[in-house]
């Protein structure tokens, strides 16, 4: 596998290989780091953060990340940088080869491996995008949408990961699925977790349909329907 040594920035959110995040970056060992790429390739690694809180460790990430692009960046009125970044591909940490003024590691590509593209693995995938549509609309973010582009990828890769990225779902849940090698195995994962997403949804949008109808047939204010 090939390997380069990439610097590191640590985040509370998970990249997939064709998505776009915006980061807002405060710390100053950060800002070096993005000083610095943006004077150079503009690219990086991103990796998710383990606890939600920084400590002394600053390198406490996970191994499996994303090298990403800087697409776009500004400056804040605040002093602070704002950054767009693209991902590219899964990488997994070797080892820490710098820890200031910011963090270096060495890096692996990984591969996403699957024999061969099977009349299965295209019912698959045909299901799962059905599933994400139907899933968008019971989020009611269509507003979103306009922003993302919705036409989905023919590439099963790059459809995995385009789900992966629309999932609001917890953040090392999107780790464990960034962190899959296999498709059939990915493609799997992210039916189940469609299937139980649309439907936790299905009964929240039942209940709150309920909450809304009992509140007006006894003219009651809707913070309260649901305990009369």
């Amino acid at each position: 596998m090939f390997r380069q040594e990439v610097p590191l920035l640590i985040l509370e959110a998970v990249l997939f290989p064709g998505a776009k995040i915006p980061v807002t970056i405060f710390d100053e060992r950060d800002k070096k780091l993005l000083e610095e790429c943006l004077s150079g390739d503009r690219r990086l690694g991103v990796t998710l953060q383990k606890h939600s809180q920084r400590t002394n460790k600053t390198f406490d990430c996970f191994e499996v990340g994303t090298l990403a692009q800087i697409v776009h960046a500004e400056i804040t009125p605040e002093n602070q940088i704002t950054v767009i970044l693209r991902g590219m591909q899964r990488f997994r940490i070797i080892e820490f080869v710098q820890y200031e003024p910011y963090l270096v590691g060495r890096v692996e590509f990984l591969p996403s491996r699957f024999s061969f593209i099977s009349p299965q693995l295209t019912h698959l995938a045909n299901r799962i995008s059905a599933l994400l549509y139907r899933y968008i609309e019971l989020r009611e973010i269509a507003d979103k949408l306009a922003l993302a582009d919705m036409m989905l990828p023919t590439d099963l890769m790059s459809l995995c990961y385009r789900v992966g990225s629309l999932l609001d779902i917890p953040l090392r849940e999107k780790q464990e699925l960034l962190e899959v090698d296999d498709i059939n195995e990915l493609l799997l994962r992210e039916l189940e977790i469609l299937n139980r997403e649309i439907k936790r949804l299905q009964q929240s949008a039942f209940w709150h349909q309920f909450v809304r109808e009992k509140a007006h047939r006894r003219a009651l204010p809707i913070e309260r329907a649901i305990w009369n």
